[in-house]
């Protein structure tokens, strides 16, 4: 699993008025009577983070390859030292878009680990290839030896929940059938999706009028070259799959960003076998040149408009450029009247999407006038009975607030952990950095942080009945103390799932919370709050 990251809230008193600094929307939109538009990214905020490596030698090349980009792969039993994870993961943090930062916005899923999943539709009867493509950074092609920066994935489905962006889908809605036998270059990428849903499952998202041009959703392409529709899922039945979209909007090639900060060069693999389960099961087949990660946000209210836009949205779907549905007509993919199955790779299917993986998405809200210019960074710092251990001395993310926690020693760790995968009974450790970059103080704050769905809070983690540890604000940075999970008069206290919760800690999501009064944060002072949790 992905290790969940809720974000924390907290709670500052300023001349009576409690205010949320952490999980409050950017400015608000006013009430519109048409769409708006897609925004174009102008930039990408990422970190690297080493992959876990897989070897594999002796790995056949697909059939047919590309020998253009593979010499002599094409020749009876030729193989490759195939190796993923040899470099880094590029993990996405925020994209910067019409001069916003959007964040993700996984709380605004209700409850707390709602789940999210991407699924592709296939035309199975359309007499085409049943396969998957997924492409992967290159780091060393001197054959045999085939060596890609991020690490392996299971399928299609994995890559595009990750947020690691240098991999994703080639051509994917590329359903023209090949040149066969033999296909022109060996780079065969037809297939038979028809549809891609992102879902968010029953009872859905649903965001204010006024807060609609803030969160929306985030696609990501290599090349930013591609034409593509999107609908919003304004309906689903039972078994979640959608029942009912708003508009098809059409999404031109020229809509993507111009963003520079990711350029990829990539090796094509296919999966020509889906009921494989041998390793590796992508395959070597061909090479693309470099190319810069665009992107495109859509806000809600480029999405669904009055009556729809007060209702709940179950997430989106993409389809090719030349799919000529409306309403219901989306629902049937399987439709060839409305699902043409002879997509041109280039003008209409070569969409090459990357895993991205954020989905939801808003606007970062800035400071709070007036009460400093305090900010949470929430971190996994630690793991327990899951190996190998990533580097969590680290310092990912920018900003003011991370640049004053290093100043002070601190702000170690990761948002995100996508390997190793943790199982039942691992640990993990969640810090919540507070730092006051600002002039003024930030009085009276109170921090909540809910034990994210899937995990139990480990209430003996620093001994009997201490489950929290934490360094008061300071500056420099003050020593590590530790609370019990009692209300006993010291500042924290772990609030049991069920309970009630204070109200600043948002919708209580019924699995316990640590709150902890930190006081105040003097101007260019920082600390932590520490807590451990296991999975189920």
């Amino acid at each position: 699993m992905v290790l969940p990251f809720p974000t924390a809230r907290l709670a500052g008193l300023v001349a009576g008025v409690v205010l949320a600094l952490v999980g409050v929307l950017g400015g608000a939109t006013p009430a519109y009577a048409q769409l708006a538009a897609p925004v174009s990214v102008d930039s990408l905020i990422t970190n690297n983070e080493p992959a876990i490596r897989a070897d594999f030698p002796g790995t056949p090349f697909t059939t047919p390859c590309n020998p253009a980009a593979f010499p002599g792969c094409d020749a009876l039993g030729a193989t490759s030292n195939l190796s993923f994870g040899a470099g880094t993961n590029v993990v996405l943090e925020a994209v910067i878009a019409a001069g916003n930062r959007f964040e993700p916005a996984a709380d605004l899923l209700p409850p707390v680990g709602l789940a999210q999943q991407i699924v592709f539709r296939r035309n199975l009867g359309a007499g085409l290839p049943n396969r998957e493509l997924l492409f992967f950074e290159q780091l060393n092609i001197n054959l045999p030896t085939i060596e890609l920066n991020p690490g392996q994935v299971s399928g299609i489905e994995e890559a595009m929940l990750s947020r690691i962006i240098n991999r994703g889908i080639d051509n994917v809605f590329n359903n023209q059938l090949e040149v066969v036998p033999p296909a022109t270059t060996g780079a065969e990428t037809s297939n038979n999706i028809e549809r891609i849903d992102y879902l968010i499952t029953a009872p859905g998202i649903t965001v204010p009028v006024e807060q609609q041009g803030d969160v929306g959703f985030l696609i990501l392409e290599r090349g930013g070259n591609d034409a593509f529709k999107i609908a919003a899922i304004t309906a689903v039945d039972g078994a979640g799959n959608p029942t009912a979209y708003g508009p098809l909007i059409n999404v031109g090639a020229g809509t993507w960003g111009n963003s520079t900060d990711v350029n990829i060069s990539t090796a094509v693999l296919r999966r020509d076998d889906l009921a494989s389960v041998v390793p590796p099961l992508f395959r070597p087949s061909h090479l693309v040149g470099p190319q810069n990660v665009q992107g495109i946000f859509f806000p809600i209210n480029s999405l669904v408009q009055a009556p729809e836009n007060t209702q709940p949205i179950f997430g989106y779907s993409l389809f090719a450029a030349d799919v000529t549905g409306v309403g219901p007509q989306l629902v049937d993919f399987t439709n060839t009247a409305f699902f043409p199955t002879t997509t041109d790779g280039t003008n209409f299917g070569g969409l090459d999407l990357i895993a991205g993986g954020f989905g939801l998405i808003r606007r970062a809200a800035p400071p709070p006038v007036g009460v400093g210019a305090l900010a949470l960074v929430k971190r996994v710092t630690n793991l327990f009975g899951a190996a190998p251990l990533p580097n969590f001395g680290q310092v990912v993310g920018d900003g003011a607030a991370l640049t004053l926690l290093q100043n002070n020693g601190l702000g170690q760790g990761l948002d995100v952990i996508t390997e190793p995968q943790v199982e039942p009974g691992n640990g993990i450790e969640y810090t919540v950095y507070f730092a006051n970059s600002g002039v003024g103080p930030s009085n009276n704050v109170v921090l909540c942080d809910q034990i994210p769905a899937g995990l139990t809070f480990d209430p003996n983690a620093y001994g009997p009945g201490v489950g929290i540890q934490a360094i008061a604000p300071s500056s420099p940075a003050g020593p590590v103390v530790t609370y019990t999970n009692a209300s006993d008069g010291d500042p924290g206290q772990f609030i049991a799932p069920g309970a009630a919760l204070p109200p600043f800690c948002g919708v209580n999501q019924g699995n316990g919370a640590v709150v902890v009064n930190v006081g105040t944060v003097d101007s260019d002072q920082v600390g932590l709050i520490r807590f451990r949790a296991t999975v189920n």
